[in-house]
């Protein structure tokens, strides 16, 4: 399986140098080029920027003084391509916690990094899943895919954090996805406010959050 878009799921998309965007006028960032159109608020103060597969939202943009290190948050929305990777055996059960799960279990994705189980549940009437990733070179990933019912298509959500601001997705998170849209449809926020508060990342014994 190659499970990627421009970049592989368990990766942050580097930040070009050239596309890098204010907040449009009306505060909302949107993707249309891949089939299935996207279109998220932007956080005040934030900026973002589109891959040719989604939009970054970053709250702090790295510069060439700091050697491009992650700076407070990173959000990636995306659609994996899918003539780029080959769908897992699906039995009618969570399609995005089968390949979630498919992904922790494959170090060519997660290297050394230490993965935790994917998590399913039901994001406004779609089956999703989530798992967290501490890299150990500081940073930490929340990786969240939604599997849309009605075209059975994926969505992936791509959050990167210094190990420092790891105790603020949780709280961030309705805010910042609460506002997704996809196809015309905005996500409601309320699974994202039943998901475990705090978020555990993984850790080892050298690792303490």
């Amino acid at each position: 399986m190659s499970l990627v878009a421009c970049e592989k799921l368990d990766q942050t998309p580097s930040t070009p140098t050239t596309v890098t965007m204010p907040t449009p006028p009306d505060g909302w960032a949107i993707h249309n080029g891949t089939g299935i159109n996207l279109k998220i608020k932007v956080p005040d103060g934030w900026d973002t920027y589109n891959t040719e597969s989604g939009i970054v939202l970053s709250e702090h943009m790295g510069t060439a003084e700091t050697g491009g290190v992650l700076e407070g948050l990173l959000v990636y929305v995306f659609v994996p391509h899918s003539e780029a990777f080959e769908l897992p055996h699906w039995n009618g059960n969570n399609l995005a916690w089968a390949m979630l799960k498919r992904v922790v279990s494959d170090r060519d994705y997660v290297g050394n990094a230490l993965a935790s189980e994917p998590q399913a549940f039901d994001w406004d009437g779609n089956e999703a899943a989530y798992y967290l990733l501490n890299n150990r070179d500081g940073t930490l990933t929340m990786l969240l895919a939604v599997e849309l019912s009605s075209t059975h298509e994926l969505i992936v959500c791509h959050m990167s954090m210094p190990e420092a601001d790891g105790q603020r997705i949780r709280p961030l998170l309705p805010d910042l996805l609460g506002s997704l849209t996809i196809n015309g449809g905005q996500m409601r926020a309320d699974a994202l406010q039943r998901l475990p508060n705090p978020l555990n990342f993984p850790a080892d014994d050298t690792t303490e959050f």
